[in-house]
């Protein structure tokens, strides 16, 4: 377990690091960031860092991976990102269950904003997040586009303080333990068909839906680390 927080650690310092250069202007939106070995050196730090920080900060939009290609800067609005918590301070089930509850009453109306607002690359991304998700859960795994999915849907309500105000469910995230499951992809793919039908009531219900089977996980049950 220890390797993995470690391990974690050193992808969010990467993320941090490759938005600066952002901040900096060394780097700008349409700009090929350099490949995995080379900015594995630039850092001091292994190319999984690297990989895990790259595919964090496509999840949310920042970059944008074209396989084949390269990776390349897809968004000038990273500040979300700066409320990625340290990994050297868990978060308790309450704390998990405070977030989402504020989860419980943004993201159903965002939803239904969504609903009537999502252009269709909003779509697609929404869509490839909800078939990343199941081939995900299929091999056991938590990919970065079941938060992607939920940011995905914040961006396409097209409303900047939103996009700004999800960051708490990068915190969600970032502090769950619990691996997504086929309800998880049932959820997701509901709240997709919704909002693709341009039904802002069938999306609002589906999320409220989706969020209140995630709420057992994390009752009465503390974080492992809080054990320490």
């Amino acid at each position: 377990m220890p390797p993995k927080s470690r391990r974690r650690k050193l992808s969010v310092e990467v993320s941090e690091e490759i938005l600066a250069l952002l901040d900096e202007g060394q780097v700008i939106i349409g700009d090929q960031l350099p490949p995995e070995s080379e900015l594995g050196e630039m850092f001091g730090v292994s190319r999984t860092a690297v990989r895990e920080a790259v595919k964090s900060l496509a999840a949310v939009g920042v970059l944008e991976i074209r396989p084949g290609v390269g990776t390349f800067v897809a968004s000038p609005r990273p500040g979300l990102l700066r409320s990625l918590p340290d990994n050297d301070s868990p978060v308790s089930s309450s704390d998990l269950m405070e977030i989402l509850e504020f989860r419980l009453i943004f993201e159903p109306e965002a939803a239904a904003l969504a609903a009537q607002r999502a252009t269709q690359q909003d779509l697609d991304e929404m869509a490839r997040c909800v078939d990343a998700l199941e081939k995900g859960v299929a091999e056991g795994i938590r990919p970065p586009e079941d938060l992607g999915f939920h940011l995905a849907l914040a961006r396409a309500t097209q409303n900047s303080a939103l996009v700004d105000v999800s960051s708490l469910t990068i915190r969600f995230y970032e502090q769950d333990i619990y691996l997504p499951d086929s309800l998880d992809v049932k959820g997701h793919r509901e709240i997709y068909n919704a909002i693709k039908a341009r039904d802002p009531e069938m999306a609002r219900q589906a999320m409220r839906e989706h969020l209140v089977e995630m709420a057992p996980r994390y009752r009465g049950t503390d974080h492992p680390s809080d054990e320490n």
